[in-house]
């Protein structure tokens, strides 16, 4: 039996809603299911999972801290470590301990989708590295000061804004789909079409339904605190 997307979110999706997470419909980003919550201090945590092309069971989850929710966005001067895979965050003593192995330099470890054990070992570690994440002062400056977090950031406050009054905008559009994606209403890709026309940044379908995409999840959990 394979792994597939559905079977892996039901398999997870419990424990992790424990751990404050929010599950999205999400096929923008490439991941296979995708969480994410905003935290206390205005930051977003976000975590993909990814199921291994070359198993038939495996699995790995990947965390993105960020200003956006846009998972594994690390281009310009977005820090590397904001998208981490948890057992970079591990000790080599608890990666031995929960992955059962003496190599030392195993960082990428893939669980069992199938094993009631080896999810209890994954959601575990994603409680247990989660906080160490968050703890990284120096890494959260970093994205603070990042140009390029900034620039996603106010462009998706700014769709935030423009959705509400998007029906009494004169403008035409060029790069929105033919319908909805991922249950994210039209007003949405329209808005972010509309805020990349006014800044002059890279139009095209891509960076319309990532813009689309990220301003919609970030007020679904910004309305949840």
């Amino acid at each position: 039996m394979k792994l597939t997307k559905d079977k892996l979110i039901s398999r997870v999706r419990i424990s992790l809603e424990k751990l404050e997470y929010s599950f999205f419909k999400e096929s923008i980003t490439g991941a296979q299911g995708f969480f994410s919550k905003k935290l206390e201090n205005g930051f977003y945590l976000s975590l993909g999972l990814t199921i291994d092309r070359c198993s038939d069971d495996a699995f790995c989850g990947t965390f993105y801290y960020s200003k956006t929710v846009r998972w594994s966005a690390v281009w310009g001067d977005i820090p590397d470590e904001s998208y981490i895979r948890p057992g970079h965050l591990l000790s080599e003593i608890e990666r031995k301990d929960y992955f059962n192995t003496n190599n030392k330099n195993l960082y990428d470890y893939w669980w069992n989708g199938f094993e009631d054990l080896s999810i209890a070992h994954f959601v575990e570690i994603i409680k247990l590295t989660e906080v160490r994440l968050l703890n990284n002062n120096y890494l959260k400056n970093r994205i603070e000061d990042s140009i390029d977090v900034s620039k996603l950031s106010n462009y998706s406050s700014e769709v935030k804004t423009a959705v509400v009054k998007i029906s009494s905008l004169n403008s035409s559009y060029s790069f929105i789909p033919d319908k909805e994606i991922d249950r994210i209403p039209m007003e949405w890709f329209k808005a972010a079409e509309y805020t990349l026309k006014k800044h002059k940044g890279i139009l095209n379908k891509n960076t319309v339904k990532s813009l689309a995409a990220d301003a919609f999840i970030q007020n679904i959990l910004d309305n949840k605190i």
